[in-house]
C-alpha cells in the first residue's frame, strides 16, 4: 500500500492511505466534516510534470494560507475548468488563461519558486488530486469563485454553492 505523506493543518492531519480509502486521524472536533468534504473517485487525469508544478503554484498562491479544504476546492475548480475545456487543454493552459487567476499577473509569482510548509501542502494536495483522485463533490460544478472581500461583477449570473475560508464558490446556472 503507497502512502502520502501527511501534511498538518490548523483543523486536522490528513492522509490518504491505500486504493479506495481517505482516512482523517482526529485532531480538534471538526474533523468529520473535512471526512465528508473529500472522496476518493477512481477519476485519474494524464497529465505532465509542469501540469502538477502549475496546479500547486495556483493552489498555494489561490489558497496557500487557507484551511486544507480550501487547497482542494481550489484544485477542485482548476480540474473542472479542464474537463469543461473552455479555459485549455492542460492544467497550465487553464491556470494561465487569461486573466483567470490574479496571481498569474503578477510577473514575480510567476517567475518564483515557492518554498516553505504551504508550498509543501500545494504540492501534497496536488498530488492526492492527480494521483489519487481525491475530490469535492459539492463543488463538481464549480468553475467561479472569488474571495469574500471582493464582489466582482460575474458573481450576479451565476449560482452560490458554497463558501470555503476566505473563497464563495460558484456554478453556471441551470437553464430549466
Amino acid at each position: 500500500m503507497a502512502s502520502l505523506k501527511t501534511w498538518a493543518t490548523g483543523t486536522a492531519i490528513v492522509a490518504v492511505l491505500g486504493f479506495q480509502q481517505l482516512e482523517i486521524q482526529v485532531v480538534h472536533d471538526d474533523v468529520q466534516e473535512i471526512k465528508q468534504f473529500l472522496v476518493r473517485t477512481p477519476e485519474r487525469l494524464k497529465y505532465t510534470t509542469a501540469d502538477a508544478q502549475c496546479l500547486a503554484k495556483n493552489i498555494y498562491h489561490e489558497a496557500g494560507v487557507e484551511p486544507i479544504e480550501g487547497k482542494f476546492a481550489v484544485a477542485q475548480v482548476t480540474l473542472n475548468r479542464l474537463k469543461q475545456g473552455h479555459w485549455g487543454n492542460s492544467i497550465c493552459d487553464v491556470v494561465y488563461s487569461k486573466a483567470q487567476f490574479s496571481w498569474t499577473l503578477n510577473k514575480r509569482k510567476v517567475r518564483e519558486q515557492p518554498k516553505g510548509e504551504l508550498w509543501a501542502e500545494s504540492q501534497a494536495v496536488a498530488r492526492t488530486v492527480l494521483d489519487k483522485g481525491v475530490r469535492v463533490p459539492s463543488l463538481a460544478q464549480s468553475t467561479y469563485y472569488h474571495a469574500d472581500y471582493v464582489k466582482p461583477l460575474w458573481s450576479k449570473s451565476v449560482v452560490k454553492i458554497q463558501q470555503i475560508g476566505q473563497h464563495i464558490f460558484y456554478k453556471k446556472p441551470t437553464n430549466l
